[in-house]
Order: C-alpha cells, then sequence, then structure tokens
C-alpha cells in the first residue's frame, strides 16, 4: 500500500512584524556603537534601520487598510494616498506637518531617493574663508538626513502612528501577530 500525505494550512502571516522587529534591531546595533565609541559601520546600521522603518510603516498601514477596507484597499495607492484614506475612514486627525507624519514624510523621500537611486551631479565653486572639510563635499545628499536622531525620530514616528491607527481601527496587538495551524493526514490509496 501506498502512503500519502495531506497537509493543510491556515495561516495569516504579517510581514509588518518581521520589518519592525529588523528596524528595530538596527536601531540597537546603531545605539550600541554609538555609546561604546565603536563606530565602524554605524551608518550602514542607520540607514538599514531607517529602510526597515519606512518597509515596516507601509506594511502597518496596508495591514490596517487590509482589515478596515478588506478588497476595497488600495494596494497600489502612494503611501500619502493611504494615510489620507485611512484619516477619513478611520475619522482619526492625523496632519502631514506635525509628528508623527511629519517624520514619516521625511523617512518616505528618503526611501524613494534611494529605493529609485540616481546619480547627483554636482558641479559648483565655492570661495571659503576657511579651509573646509573635502569629504563633506563628497556626500550625497541623502546622507545628510541619515542620523541617530533621525533614526530615533523615524521609529517613534513608526510606532505612535501604529498605535493611533490600531487604536482607531479597534485592533488588537494579538490580531496583528503571524498565526496559524497545519494539520497532516495520512491517506492510504490503493
Amino acid at each position: 500500500m501506498a502512503h500519502k500525505y495531506q497537509v493543510r494550512t491556515v495561516a495569516e502571516r504579517f510581514i509588518h512584524n518581521d520589518l519592525s522587529n529588523c528596524a528595530y534591531d538596527f536601531q540597537s546595533r546603531m545605539r550600541k556603537k554609538i555609546e561604546s565609541g565603536d563606530t565602524e559601520g554605524v551608518y550602514h546600521d542607520m540607514m538599514a534601520s531607517l529602510l526597515f522603518s519606512a518597509f515596516s510603516t507601509e506594511a502597518k498601514v496596508n495591514f490596517i487598510g487590509w482589515k478596515t477596507l478588506k478588497a476595497g484597499w488600495p494596494e497600489r495607492a502612494s503611501f500619502r494616498e493611504k494615510i489620507d484614506l485611512l484619516t477619513e475612514v478611520l475619522k482619526i486627525d492625523l496632519t502631514w506637518g506635525e509628528p508623527p507624519l511629519q517624520s514619516l514624510n521625511q523617512l518616505f523621500k528618503l526611501r524613494n531617493t534611494l529605493a529609485h537611486g540616481k546619480p547627483e551631479i554636482v558641479d559648483e565653486t565655492k570661495v571659503s574663508d576657511v579651509e573646509p572639510e573635502i569629504w563633506d563635499a563628497l556626500k550625497g545628499q541623502w546622507e545628510r538626513s541619515i542620523k541617530p536622531e533621525f533614526v530615533d525620530q523615524c521609529r517613534t514616528a513608526e510606532d505612535d502612528l501604529w498605535k493611533e491607527l490600531l487604536n482607531a481601527a479597534d485592533i488588537s496587538i494579538y490580531d496583528t501577530l503571524t498565526h496559524g495551524q497545519h494539520s497532516l493526514e495520512t491517506v492510504v490509496t490503493g
């Protein structure tokens, strides 16, 4: 007799948890390096934390939209359009020029700059009374915003937005966790 196996899996997998944990992990690495004075690679930790924070924030917004609007959620809309829709549907007062959206707007501009990387061509001449730090002149526009304070600010903004959206949508934090079950059954054939 031959055996076959029937496996049934029922699960809800939510990527926002993994993305948020990555952002937190890179932020923690950044903090430890700064506190120890060994800042080798800290710029990359900051960049990674910011990118994962942007990914996590968008995934969290998509989760809230999926839970509240189901099939009516505009998955392909911009981050701004999604937030505007959620503020309307959930009847919450979020303003783009104020926290947490102010920081998240800056974060998404940085994310877009990094995600759609284009050359930045500079050709300028300046006269200075003091000897300039020439290496600063080689920094890209995006590098100027990658600082520990901005990482912390964005992580706080991500958390604040998440809590506000969960509260407004009346969603328990437990409902945001990946969960599921599976079963295995032996099927005898022939």
